[in-house]
């Protein structure tokens, strides 16, 4: 509101201009409806400045060269492990075919083992009398 009338009072276009209000001692105070009554002893000096009056703006950069330098290397490393890959993925489905094979083979001698003992488990029968007296 205090900017407004004094934007109004003066002629002056609020979005191009600062205002700064510096107390006796030239330390900036805020610029609201709270502030003690001007005084002789204890005048208060307001300042009117553009938009970076007195500085000019830089441009904000960041220096990306480290940045580029490091994921240019990591992009190289990720690519060199993809084309390892590429190269040795014939000779990984080779590998992995004969691991295959290798524990289908394990199985069937596992199942081999296991009918020779079934059948020999089938060819013993029950007589219907003990041969040998039980240890009771």
């Amino acid at each position: 509101m205090i900017i407004q009338i004094i934007t109004t009072t003066f002629g002056l276009n609020s979005s191009d201009v600062i205002f700064k209000i510096r107390n006796h001692r030239g330390c900036l105070i805020p610029l609201n409806s709270s502030i003690p009554a001007n005084s002789k002893h204890m005048p208060y000096v307001l300042e009117v400045a553009k938009t970076f009056q007195h500085v000019r703006p830089k441009p904000r950069t960041i220096p990306m060269t480290v940045i580029n330098k490091t994921m240019k290397t990591r992009l190289q490393t990720i690519d060199r492990r993809i084309q390892r890959l590429e190269d040795l993925l014939p000779q990984i489905k080779l590998r992995h075919n004969e691991k295959l094979n290798q524990e289908i083979e394990c199985l069937n001698q596992k199942l081999r083992f296991l009918h020779k003992r079934m059948q020999v488990a089938e060819s013993h029968s029950w007589k219907g009398v003990l041969t040998r007296a039980p240890l009771w």
